[in-house]
């Protein structure tokens, strides 16, 4: 249902934070003309974290293998010899920096 949502700004939502001091929730809903479960949503949100929108999730999917670190490493490897094969970026990043991929991780990174 993407075509039934609207944005509410922040500062609306902080409005209903300060009513529900003196109003139900069910009363902004209706007062305001948007729903009792937003109403609640809001609410909720602000009584848990404070604030009256959700923070960004700063993390999200599987970490990355390769370090900045690692990656500068392997630059200065192909900086020093230009014609070095993927295997033996491989091995020199497992004995220098302890860090084992594969040389496909190798490629993509690259």
């Amino acid at each position: 249902m993407p075509g039934n949502r609207r944005h509410i700004p922040e500062a609306v939502k902080q409005q209903w934070v300060t009513m529900s001091t003196l109003m139900s929730s069910r009363e902004i809903a209706q007062a305001t003309g948007t729903s009792h479960r937003t109403v609640n949503r809001v609410l909720r949100l602000s009584r848990l974290t404070g604030s009256v929108v959700k923070k960004p999730c700063t993390a999200s999917g599987r970490p990355r293998t390769l370090t900045a670190h690692d990656v500068q490493y392997l630059l200065s490897c192909i900086r020093h010899s230009p014609d070095i094969y993927l295997s033996e970026l491989q091995y020199h990043l497992e004995k220098t920096r302890g860090v084992y991929v594969s040389t496909c991780t190798i490629q993509r990174t690259l």
